[in-house]
């Protein structure tokens, strides 16, 4: 690979030699609804964006890429890079309270511009106008920008150029946005081509987020890189159905698609054996699972769910991978189902048990080290390089591997290891027999479904919820609940003393939930009022979330009220088929809204108030990502219209859910009778 090579001149090339080779092939409804991008036409496209981009904003600049098109999304990423814009590309808030979040992000990056298509430009418009002003923000649609003459791209031999920035956290509190160059970028893509095996021939599938690293750098840059065909997917459609996912690789025959834990036991649990009896998954060879760690039942369970549809053991495909690295670190090589290591902890270090050993815990391997990458595991308390079997930090070098964090002091980040620079993870692990295993964490970020989560956000948004809250007594931490289970969110608060007389827990938990589902788009598992000062901190007062999550496990907390406590105080609700009878006779605006406070309140536990605003988000009113599909999924079923959800939460309120659902009804009421519904 040249020094003066990036992605602009792959995309180039790739344009000359198979012009009309399928670049990209984008699932409008998640199924058959195809938008086909070709290699000449992305380039094309590219080039009229980058060219205006070069006209209107400073070379070196950063700008902020809101996008819920994955094809717009990458026209825009490409642009930028072909502009020598630093792309700064962040998650699709749904509603204005996320929305906010970018406010800090933007501070942190110095952004200068927002791209984004026209039907986002209004909410974005409205979500941050006194910043977007106070900060002369520019905001730039892209959807159909052709600029008057077409300019040469900036020159490719500015390595060092920063490429992007991955904001990894702190969107409301901390931002650290990792600095990935052009070389780095390209390293690493080399590094995924002869790790995962990826050609001009192979077929990736992608549903995962195309603003985060897996989606974005190992799908999307991979197939501009070698030159593949990639079909998208959004991953609402996933959510929604997972089916569509395993139908989409049987349809395009893909050879490389995967996910996180959460991915595969979704399908497991939601695809039934009728329907993978209806496969064929053996063209699918690189099933891989970035997870940390990769948990040995979701691939068990996979493997032996979706062998009747031809999918193969081999191609189960642990890896390891981080920002901070580009993307990849490690991954498997193996040519057979990943054997689990039985092992257990002691305190000096890791020992190895035998499979029926009740004490011991099953881990895989996340494959061996990618040449090109060192890592060395350290000690945790002398920083001494580990021996086999000796748990410690994981640290990383090498050409892919960041400089730091945007506009950060990084000199905290770095270790010195026989006069090479490594970076510290975070990440707790072990080698064995040349095998990297991810074993936990010491950085406390938590993996919910698949994204990253970081504790001090969340504490941020409950501690302002409600005033009966202190300002530095919020504790976030994962919890699973039973053995094999994915993580979930716990929070513990503790109350003002001020306000423990007369205290409303249930009100102050339904504050924390709105808060919480608003912001970050999630459900806790529970939440937790205790004392002041009942959450353990450090001598210098720091939350020790680590020992929370045995003292919660132990139920030694002093609870005031819980939500698992209030949770199993009530009946448990059913849907009013009265309600669903009344929509079917009469689909009016009131009897729509009635049906789904009452629906919306079967799903999330908590009665709805029947004034509740026509504005108010369905985040706010406890809908995460998980449960906005059962949601979909029932309402179709219920009412025999199909939902699209990536339209619908595109809007994410009340007014545009039921507006959504009155018009669908009349459509289908006009179908029904023979009607023309041309006006």
């Amino acid at each position: 690979m040249k020094l003066e090579w990036n992605i602009i001149n792959c995309l180039a090339t790739h344009s000359i030699d198979f012009p009309d080779k399928p670049a990209f092939v984008f699932l409008e409804d998640g199924e058959g609804q195809e938008r086909v991008v070709s290699f000449s036409q992305l380039f094309t496209r590219v080039q009229q964006l980058g060219s205006d981009l070069l006209n209107r904003h400073p070379q070196g600049k950063r700008a902020l890429l809101v996008y819920q098109d994955a094809v717009e999304f990458t026209v825009s990423f490409l642009a930028c890079q072909y502009a020598g814009v630093t792309a700064v590309p962040v998650f699709l808030a749904k509603g204005s309270k996320q929305l906010a979040r970018f406010t800090n992000l933007m501070q942190d990056a110095q952004a200068s511009a927002i791209l984004t298509g026209a039907q986002l430009e209004a909410q974005i418009r409205q979500g941050l106008p006194e910043f977007i002003n106070a900060q002369a923000i520019v905001l730039i649609t892209t959807d159909s920008v052709v600029a008057s003459t077409i300019q040469p791209p900036v020159p490719a031999g500015e390595a060092g150029a920063v490429a992007f920035l991955q904001y990894t956290s702190g969107s409301t509190g901390k931002p650290k946005g990792v600095v990935v160059t052009s070389a780095n970028l390209m390293h690493n893509q080399l590094l995924i081509k002869n790790t995962f095996g990826c050609d001009e021939q192979s077929v990736i599938f992608s549903w995962l987020p195309f603003h985060h690293d897996m989606g974005l750098i190992g799908n999307i840059l991979h197939t501009i890189y070698v030159g593949c065909t990639c079909v998208l997917m959004s991953p609402y459609h996933f959510i929604q159905m997972p089916l569509r996912w395993l139908k989409g690789i049987a349809k395009y025959k893909a050879t490389h698609s995967g996910g996180p834990n959460f991915a595969y036991d979704h399908c497991v649990s939601k695809i039934p054996p009728e329907e993978i009896a209806r496969l064929d998954l053996s063209s699918w060879k690189v099933a891989y699972n970035g997870a940390e760690p990769v948990r040995v039942d979701t691939i068990q369970r996979f493997c032996s769910t979706f062998a009747a549809a031809g999918f193969s053991s081999a191609a189960f495909y642990p890896c390891y991978g981080l920002a901070e690295a580009t993307l990849l670190v490690a991954g498997s090589k193996a040519t057979q189902e990943p054997e689990p290591l039985f092992i257990k902890k002691e305190k000096n270090g890791i020992l190895l048990a035998d499979k029926n050993d009740l004490s011991a815990k099953a881990v895989v391997s996340s494959g061996q080290v990618a040449e090109g990458m060192a890592l060395r595991v350290l000690a945790l308390n002398t920083g001494r390089e580990c021996g086999e079997l000796e748990e410690g930090e994981i640290c990383i070098a090498g050409d892919s591997v960041s400089s730091g964090y945007w506009a950060k002091n990084n000199a905290e980040y770095f270790v010195d290891v026989q006069g090479q620079r490594f970076l510290r993870t975070g990440d707790l692990g072990f080698l064995y027999q040349g095998q990297l295993y991810v074993h936990g964490r010491l950085k406390e970020m938590l993996i919910f479904r698949g994204e990253n989560l970081y504790p001090y956000d969340i504490e941020q948004s409950v501690a302002q919820s409600h005033p009966a809250l202190e300002n530095n007594g919020v504790s976030v931490f994962a919890y699973s609940p039973a053995a094999g289970a994915e993580d979930e969110v716990v929070i513990v608060a503790e109350v003002r003393r001020t306000s423990m007389p007369g205290l409303d827990g249930a009100a102050v938990i339904a504050a924390i939930e709105k808060a919480v589902s608003g912001t970050f788009g999630i459900q806790a598992y529970d939440i937790v009022l205790t004392t002041v000062l009942g959450i353990p901190r450090t001598t210098s007062g720091k939350l020790q979330r680590v020992r929370c999550q045995d003292i919660y496990r132990q139920q030694g907390f002093q609870v005031l009220e819980s939500k698992r406590g209030l949770a199993k105080s009530r009946v448990e609700q059913e849907p009013d088929m009265v309600l669903r009878q009344a929509v079917l006779e009469n689909g009016n605006y009131a009897t729509i809204k009635s049906y789904l406070l009452d629906l919306i309140a079967a799903k999330t536990g908590t009665p709805q108030v029947t004034s509740s605003g026509d504005d108010l988000e369905l985040t706010e009113m406890g809908i995460d990502s998980v449960r906005a599909m059962e949601l979909l999924n029932t309402i179709s079923r219920d009412l025999s219209i199909n939902m699209d959800a990536s339209k619908v939460f595109q809007d994410n309120t009340l007014l545009g859910l039921v507006t959504a659902i009155e018009s669908m009804l009349w459509l289908k009421s006009g179908q029904n009778s023979g009607k023309s519904l041309i006006i």
